[in-house]
């Protein structure tokens, strides 16, 4: 039996995946990670501590979906280096409620986020993609989750 939370990331990734390119995937999954992440401090700036709780779950979900389908056959230095990434952003956003100042630690988790998010848009458009995603079309070949993972530490991410 697979934990709840696992399976709605599992899902949200197949849901992005299933009629996008790769890139186009984890672009749109680090833009949604970055929407609940801004929510989240939103809310804790208003004290409304449950909608904090319930976005920063939302982000955590996404971050782990993009965990979970990391590929070590091939570049696994990069591979490791993302999972890293993925599991520190993870514990940070979780831990953000209970630090002194949650705003503050939802923007740091906000800003190496960003950083990633653009590294992802740079290495779209240079690979013929869109720099932004917002009513992309998918092109080539549609990704599936079974036949073809999003593979984006794979490092022949193909757009």
């Amino acid at each position: 039996m697979r934990n709840a939370a696992y399976s709605k990331a599992l899902s949200a990734y197949a849901t992005a995946n299933s009629a996008v390119p790769p890139l186009v995937a984890v672009v749109r999954l680090y833009e949604r990670a970055m929407t609940h992440l801004h929510a989240a401090r939103d809310a804790a700036a208003a004290r409304r501590f449950e909608a904090h709780h319930a976005a920063i779950e939302r982000a955590v979900m996404v971050f782990a979906g993009l965990d979970s389908i990391l590929v070590f056959d091939k570049n696994e230095d990069i591979a490791w280096t993302l999972r890293r990434f993925y599991h520190r952003l993870i514990v940070q956003a979780g831990a953000a409620a209970s630090r002194k100042d949650p705003v503050a630690a939802c923007e740091s988790v906000i800003r190496q986020t960003a950083f990633m998010l653009k590294a992802w848009q740079a290495i779209a458009a240079e690979r013929g993609g869109p720099s932004t995603v917002v009513g992309a079309t998918a092109k080539g070949p549609h990704a599936s989750v079974v036949g073809r993972t999003m593979d984006h530490a794979h490092g022949g991410i193909s757009a």
